[in-house]
């Protein structure tokens, strides 16, 4: 029996959403990777936190600027090309730099020429990896209507966090108990999730399609006021009108700015964390119960992160009628708390760590989803959905960039403490920022569509 329109359309609703929740989970194994490898890195070639620091930054400041172009590439030409591109290309960046620690001896290689080409590979990689997220935030919003876009958004955002989750467990496994009780090679830390993504980002070209009309399926939900009918899933508008909608909507400048200052935070521990726990480790390390507690330390920010992303979007739904504002505020205001608390609670106490780490995940990734995926919607609309996404994660990682190279000189001059205390006060700017559009939801920005 053939299936009706709306059957068909909800089997490739499943399908959509199946296919990038996996390729975005797979793009994190290919990005978080490099923190694992820090420590391991560090000691064959000898860098200095700030050092290593330029890495962490050159790839977010590629990244940054990756968000903008691909965003706005992304609503021109559709996820399918945009996405698999940064994939294959992120891949392969991967791919590079497994190649360049193979090749160079640390007892013989030029450690300055050692660190330049690290940069040139893990800042492409920042700009292939910038190819993920705004074309998928598009694809979804074609694919699924503004009334569940809180749930839909939370439940397809845990990808990145349970990807976040999976790379520090496979990294971790990779550089520690790979290496000290099975004789591997910490370097493979950069082979496997490489071939993994390669594969994954073919499946996805495979597999998806831009937009209902492609298969002659019905749009999902009414057209946005003040926007074009969108042809065969690639926007009509060109990339210059797309730019100037984008910088001119004052609402994505508030949510832009305040997600430069939650990411300072974000990817301070995300960069920083690892490396402070391996340098105030116990006699423990090596054994697998060691390993143990620092992946439990590790993996549970984005895992509480995931939690945050559902519950933070299923609460701006059932209580504020899809306004994004007062769950970020709220949870903005709480991340600053518990970032300042973890800076002077013992990193050897597993379980209280756990605790704190788990507060700080589901602080940070509820207002990030809010901000980076349905604010996005709800302000740039379906057609200009990516460049939204694009620009608001473009500040991101500008903030971000303050958390590599900044903070790794901070790390140098202050210490480990101080540093985590700077990250936790940027979020309390944040909230406040955020508090001005405490009112505004998608009934306010209809109606200023309207007006334009």
């Amino acid at each position: 029996m053939a299936l009706s329109r709306n059957d068909e359309l909800r089997k490739w609703q499943i399908r959509i959403f199946a296919t990038a929740w996996i390729t975005y989970f797979s793009y994190y194994l290919c990005r978080y990777n490099m923190t694992l490898a820090k420590t391991p890195f560090s000691e064959a070639f000898s860098f200095s936190a700030s050092e290593f620091g330029q890495v962490f930054s050159m790839l977010t400041i590629f990244y940054a600027v990756g968000q903008f172009v691909n965003g706005q590439l992304g609503d021109r030409f559709g996820a399918r090309t945009i996405s698999t591109i940064g994939a294959l290309g992120s891949a392969v960046m991967n791919l590079c730099v497994f190649a360049l620690v193979m090749i160079a001896s640390p007892a013989q290689a030029d450690r300055g020429s050692v660190l330049r080409f690290l940069l040139i590979f893990w800042g492409a990689n920042g700009f292939f990896q910038a190819m993920g997220w705004p074309p998928l935030v598009r694809l979804m919003a074609f694919w699924f209507p503004v009334s569940a876009r809180g749930k839909v958004m939370g439940l397809w955002g845990t990808c990145l966090h349970f990807g976040a989750a999976a790379s520090v467990l496979l990294a971790t496994f990779l550089t520690g108990y790979y290496v000290q009780s099975l004789s591997g090679d910490w370097r493979m830390v950069f082979l496997v999730p490489s071939l993994i993504l390669f594969t994954i980002g073919i499946l996805f070209l495979i597999l998806i399609r831009n937009d209902p009309l492609q298969l002659g399926l019905p749009s999902v939900g009414a057209e946005e006021p003040g926007e074009e009918k969108s042809g065969a899933g690639n926007g009509r508008r060109t990339i210059y009108r797309n730019v100037i909608l984008t910088l001119s909507n004052p609402y994505l400048w508030v949510i832009a700015v305040a997600f430069f200052l939650l990411d300072a935070n974000r990817y301070g521990f995300v960069n920083w964390m690892p490396a402070y726990l391996d340098a105030h480790a116990d006699g423990e390390a090596g054994t697998l119960m060691a390993n143990f507690k620092k992946i439990m330390k590790l993996c549970i920010h984005p895992l509480a992160g995931a939690v945050g992303a559902f519950t933070a979007g299923w609460a701006t739904d059932r209580f504020f009628g899809g306004r994004r504002a007062p769950v970020i505020v709220v949870l903005l205001t709480l991340l600053g708390v518990f970032s300042l608390t973890f800076a002077y609670i013992d990193p050897n106490n597993t379980v209280l760590v756990v605790v704190v780490v788990a507060l700080v995940g589901y602080c940070t990734y509820g207002p990030h989803m809010l901000m980076v995926g349905h604010a996005a919607q709800d302000f740039g609309k379906k057609e200009g959905a990516a460049g939204a996404a694009g620009f608001i994660d473009a500040m991101g990682y500008f903030g971000a960039t303050v958390a590599g190279w900044g903070a790794g000189a901070l790390i140098d001059r202050a210490g480990y403490k101080v540093t985590f205390a700077t990250f936790g006060s940027t979020v309390f700017l944040a909230a406040a920022l955020v508090a001005v559009l405490w009112k505004v939801g998608p009934r306010s920005v209809r109606e200023r569509g309207r007006q334009v």
